[in-house]
């Protein structure tokens, strides 16, 4: 029998296909899960149980709840180092979450790209998911990242049967580097052929 898992998956995503098959996998393993609101009314649908992401940042209710995952304690137990005995140490000191896994993928500034006319402002912009998925992918060697809907079998099946290896981690990392890569570019491009006036 697998040992079960222990520490938290976060998940975030705007493309819900096949996220509540995913979590209830992961879940069933051991695994606790953290959502924001979005995310979690699709798990809540099916019912699964998670705790809510302002719960761990104790971020407060404001600015139209904007800023759910950009906290310490939330980018702090993505990036601390499992392998340093001193920030394991000032984790559990600090009661800091070990965010195992990191699943996450961002609206598509498609719409917005592609009409001149369209209201490009701060609230068409991702910016925790992008810094979730880039923490998770820069601390790659303890924290899995997951993009792509179409990789949740081959993840939770190398979880299931424990052929998690440092290649298919860094495969993970890439990707999800790439990813945030192409949607800062599809932002940069927007901005260099448009006059966004004040």
């Amino acid at each position: 029998m697998k040992s079960k898992k222990c520490g938290f998956v976060l998940a975030s995503v705007f493309d819900k296909r096949g996220i509540a098959k995913f979590v209830k996998a992961l879940n069933e393993l051991g695994y606790k899960i953290i959502s924001t609101e979005g995310t979690g009314k699709e798990l809540a649908k099916n019912g699964i149980t998670f705790v809510p992401a302002k719960k761990i940042s104790k971020n407060p209710d404001k600015l139209n709840d904007c800023i759910q995952t950009i906290s310490f304690q939330i980018e702090a137990g993505i990036l601390f180092d499992r392998s340093n005995t001193i920030q394991v140490e000032e984790a559990r000191t600090l009661d800091i979450k070990q965010i195992d896994m990191v699943i996450c993928n961002f609206p598509p500034l498609e719409k917005v790209i592609k009409n001149p006319n369209a209201d490009f402002n701060i609230r068409n912009i991702d910016v925790g998911g992008p810094l979730m998925v880039r923490a998770a992918a820069t601390n790659f060697k303890h924290v899995l990242v997951v993009v792509d809907p179409n990789d949740y079998p081959k993840v939770a099946t190398a979880i299931l049967d424990d052929k998690i290896t440092s290649k298919f981690r860094q495969q993970l990392a890439i990707k999800a580097f790439r990813y945030t890569y192409s949607y800062d570019l599809n932002i940069i491009n927007y901005l260099e052929k448009h006059n966004i006036s004040s």
